[in-house]
């Protein structure tokens, strides 16, 4: 959490903390699957890492290697937010939700480790920017959180559930095509997104790209 005034730690500090484990397993992927896919890790691989880890775990999330968590305040862990959500007694009892992403373009001279920290940072504690960023540059669709009990085919965007591996009183919240429907405002038939979204209240997600979307969505840039 990029607002907070405790002084900085290691990554292994912050796990051993929350009490969380990472598991990075390599795979061996031929050149080939990304000369005739897009997104190829991602929509062949995702389906299998939860299928493999799911029953070590009660809840799974999908995150790009090139995008930041960002927490609203210190109240509230990352895993409490998470668990809240999905078991919580105010829970909305969806399968999977959808992280809020905003979208910042990160220049050439600014893609290093130094860059997109400094670039999060400075997103992260000015207010004005950070206002901008939430009402205009949240471009696509953000990654899945989903419960491990119920995904069927884990999608990067969708927990992709059937009715029969959902658990009694859980349901898959997610409206197809929910959010291409809202950007061409087809959105009067599409339930509440409040529901199945995580707010800026609890974590946003931030994603650092190489490549523009949108000109004012970009790293160190001033918005009046």
């Amino acid at each position: 959490n990029v607002r907070s005034s405790v002084r900085s730690m290691t990554l292994m500090e912050l796990l051993r903390l929350r009490n969380m484990k990472i598991h990075m397993v390599p795979i061996i992927t031929p050149s080939l699957v990304f000369e005739k896919t897009v997104c190829g890790g991602q929509y062949t691989f995702a389906p299998y890492l939860a299928a493999r880890y799911s029953a070590d775990y009660q809840v799974i999330m999908f995150i790009d290697g090139d995008t930041a968590m960002i927490e609203s305040s210190n109240k509230r862990t990352l895993n409490e937010i998470i668990y809240d959500r999905f078991f919580g007694r105010k829970s909305t009892k969806c399968a999977g939700h959808r992280m809020r992403l905003i979208e910042q373009y990160v220049r050439p001279e600014y893609n290093s480790n130094e860059g997109l920290l400094q670039c999060t940072q400075d997103l992260a504690l000015n207010e004005q920017k950070w206002q901008y960023a939430l009402n205009n540059c949240h471009l696509k669709e953000g990654h899945i959180v989903a419960r491990t009990d119920s995904v069927y085919a884990f999608n990067v965007h969708h927990p992709d559930t059937l009715a029969d591996y959902l658990p009694e009183g859980v349901e898959d919240c997610i409206y197809p095509h929910d959010f291409t429907m809202l950007q061409v405002g087809l959105s009067d038939n599409i339930p509440s997104a409040e529901r199945y979204v995580f707010g800026e209240d609890e974590f946003v997600q931030v994603h650092l790209r190489d490549r523009q979307r949108k000109a004012e969505c970009a790293c160190f840039l001033n918005h009046a």
